[in-house]
């Protein structure tokens, strides 16, 4: 029977089987007894029964997985992956692959392989989880095929501490790889048919998981030490966590299981501080025009299963690290996702990730391994992090009520960023109230929905108060604000004003004549719609700044009084200097728009570099430390990297 149907065919027998429901957590309890049977536990279990039931278009071995976690049809998951992984002996080569992988490059496969390797970690052997219910076959041909794929191009030297915070491309697909080398080695050294195996470049499975193991000892210092992620607030996290989780749960090495354990916690912390019911606010970086913009937010689906918040979500291949893990956010992250309301009025600023190390002159391509043939060579060099950051401070005014936010940035040349962190960053204001009440400024599709921008804007903020400015050193064209469909506005004296639900904002372009023009799919990334709902406001001058205001309900009479207040802010635009102050937020803003000097906050330059990584009344870490804490009231958590 073909591996992408045989779910289908047994639906019917499935939901017979259940009488229709899931089964009991009590019933599972038996499975192993220190699992936790939770409501993350309940989700995960309710949508795998769905998953059994209908099948999954996308992922055979999502199928598989199902099957291995609910403890049904089993035999007919060992089929699928002795069909898609291929029964073949070890010494032939990987073209004679079978099923989907055949068809598939080696870094694509390796891409996904972290899920494959999770498979075994629960449901092979030796589990201490499932063991046994992934037949002997099937686990031999899985690990087979991993075998011809990572033997051959797996380097010791891709390990070595000089080449922390290189990059063969983005960040997540360079993360997803990683952590799939990782398992591998971790398999292959303790599995008796590999063990005594050596790599192609002559490293012992041993050995090579030994290194792994390192390195992720000292990225998760690294990272936690310097801001987290590169593609910060991205839809694109996903990935890049995705190995997280199998190193929480699977890693031998107690003590990066422990670190891992703490960079998950630290980076839903991270999350949970700048979100409303789910919906995570603040600047993005590789936040695509269209969908993603206008209506959804990052992360969504993880939340669900770890917090219960926002929409039911499928399993989808993305997600099954993240909902069928064993580890679990602390309480006191639990606490701050889910009482927003309690985490009252504050500010956030960070540092982030993003510089790129320019190659000394003279310098050849960098790259992590030597032989142009291996698939992690690069001919053009690989991207390489400057260790010491720097130029981005990212900030955040969160409330109850609305969470604006930007990554300040210095004006510098476009080439000076890894293009995954420049790329499409978004700066704006989401709304409580309404999943999709948003307001944030963003260039026009150059290409007709097939580009990107890189290095857009600038900007400053200061509490309720930001102003953004396209960049000169930035391959973006064009200026526009977009204004979500559930917000009311009117318009005075060069003003758009915006009611949402618990908040009121104001959007001032100071120097250009504007229009209005609806949403259309030709400037939706890879042209993919439907439009959105609402409008945007287009700016005739691609250079002019824009303010953008906003307000608690909380701290106005009225909509007329709010309306009242930016309109008798002093505002002086002169010699392409703005300043504008804030009567609300209590601020002055000022922002050189000839890129002359860096912006100012009450008469005081942006400092790109303080000492604070993470400065907040939940976060506080100093750069480089590899000590965070998070707190709220008297109850703290110390994350100790060292």
């Amino acid at each position: 029977m073909n591996s992408r149907t045989w779910f289908v065919t047994y639906s019917l027998l499935a939901l017979m089987i259940s009488g229709g429901c899931m089964s009991s957590v009590a019933e599972r309890t038996k499975d192993h007894p220190s699992l936790p049977h939770d409501e993350q536990r309940q989700r995960c279990d309710a949508e795998m029964r769905k998953l059994l039931a209908k099948g999954s278009k996308q992922s055979w071995w999502l199928n598989a997985f199902a099957a291995y976690w609910l403890n049904e049809h089993t035999a007919e998951a060992d089929q699928a992956i002795l069909t898609e992984c291929g029964n073949k002996p070890a010494n032939e080569s990987n073209n004679d692959v079978d099923g989907e992988i055949k068809d598939m490059g080696i870094l694509d496969f390796m891409g996904y392989a972290s899920a494959l390797e999770r498979i075994y970690f629960l449901f092979g052997h030796d589990s201490k989880y499932f063991p046994g219910r992934m037949s002997a076959k099937a686990e031999a041909a899985l690990l087979n095929m991993l075998w011809r794929r990572f033997g051959p191009a797996c380097r010791l030297e891709m390990t070595l501490p000089k080449h922390d915070g290189w990059y063969p491309w983005s960040e997540n697909i360079s993360s997803g790889i990683w952590s799939s080398l990782w398992g591998a080695a971790q398999i292959f050294a303790q599995h008796p048919d590999y063990k005594n195996r050596r790599y192609a470049d002559g490293t012992t499975p041993a050995q090579m998981a030994a290194a792994f193991n390192d390195y992720y000892k000292r990225y998760a210092r690294r990272i936690a030490s310097s801001g987290l992620l590169v593609e910060c607030n991205s839809d694109y996290n996903k990935y890049t966590i995705g190995g997280w989780y199998n190193m929480a749960d699977f890693a031998a090495d107690p003590e990066l299981r422990r670190r891992m354990s703490m960079l998950l916690d630290l980076y839903w912390a991270d999350w949970a501080i700048e979100e409303i019911n789910g919906l995570r606010g603040g600047s993005r970086h590789r936040c695509y025009s269209g969908a993603l913009s206008t209506s959804v937010c990052s992360m969504e689906g993880l939340t669900w299963y770890h917090f219960g918040l926002g929409k039911v979500k499928g399993l989808v291949p993305a997600y099954v690290r993240a909902a069928t893990t064993f580890w679990r956010p602390s309480p006191l992250v639990v606490e701050l996702a889910t009482n927003w309301n309690g985490r009252g009025v504050y500010e956030y600023s960070s540092r982030r990730p993003g510089l790129s190390e320019p190659p000394k002159a003279g310098e050849p391509p960098r790259n992590l391994v030597d032989d142009p043939k291996n698939p992690f060579f690069k001919p053009e060099g690989v991207h390489v992090l400057r260790p010491e950051g720097g130029s981005l401070l990212r900030y955040s005014y969160c409330t109850p009520d609305f969470v604006l936010g930007t990554s300040m940035v210095e004006a510098r040349p476009q080439t000076d960023w890894l293009p995954f962190s420049s790329q499409n960053r978004w700066e704006g204001v989401i709304f409580a109230g309404h999943p999709t009440a948003r307001i944030f400024t963003q260039p026009t599709m150059k290409e007709h929905g097939s580009g990107s921008s890189y290095n857009a804007n600038w900007s400053v903020q200061k509490r309720g108060v930001l102003v953004v400015q396209r960049l000169k050193s930035s391959n973006a064209q064009g200026q526009r604000v977009w204004f979500d469909a559930s917000l009311r506005r009117e318009e005075h004296d060069g003003w758009v004003f915006a009611e949402a639900p618990q908040a009121y904002a104001a959007v001032r372009v100071v120097d250009s004549k504007t229009a209005w023009k609806p949403d259309t799919v030709e400037q939706h990334h890879g042209r993919k719609g439907p439009p959105a709902e609402g409008m945007w406001l287009v700016c005739s001058d691609e250079f002019s700044p824009v303010i953008i205001e906003v307000a608690r309900k909380a701290d106005c009479k009225d909509f007329a009084a709010f309306q009242a207040a930016v309109l008798g802010n002093p505002m002086k635009w002169e010699n392409r200097r703005l300043d504008y102050t804030s009567a609300l937020s209590k601020t002055t803003l000022t922002l050189f728009a000839d890129y002359s000097h860096p912006p100012q906050v009450d008469g005081v330059p942006v400092n790109y570099s303080p000492k604070k990584v993470y400065d907040s009344p939940f976060i506080q870490g100093d750069f480089g430390s590899g000590v965070v804490t998070i707190r709220k009231g008297d109850r703290k958590l110390v994350l100790d990297f060292n």
